[in-house]
């Protein structure tokens, strides 16, 4: 979605896809590689996502309920898509 935040972006697809790499991240969303890995960082340290598995620089993440209460405040429900898209 245009002027959708690349964290929404990301989190929206970590919650679509579940415990994923940044690599299934860029698959999904089409976003840069290092913009991901820059975004999964700060996420990670935020709270809203954690790493559940770790070998080497292999990292699997999921989403966490800080990461899922953020969603729920930054995305619209589709009552007010609709509403959006009515006045446009």
């Amino acid at each position: 979605m245009p002027g959708t935040p690349v964290s929404v972006t990301i989190l929206e697809a970590l919650r679509e896809k579940g415990a994923s790499n940044p690599g299934d991240i860029v698959s999904a969303t089409g976003l840069p590689r290092y913009l991901v890995l820059a975004s999964f960082q700060l996420l990670e340290e935020l709270g809203f996502i954690k790493c559940i598995y770790c070998k080497g620089a292999h990292k699997v993440y999921t989403l966490t309920e800080k990461g899922e209460e953020y969603l729920e405040q930054h995305t619209p429900t589709a009552e007010a898509a609709e509403a959006e898209e009515a006045i446009a």
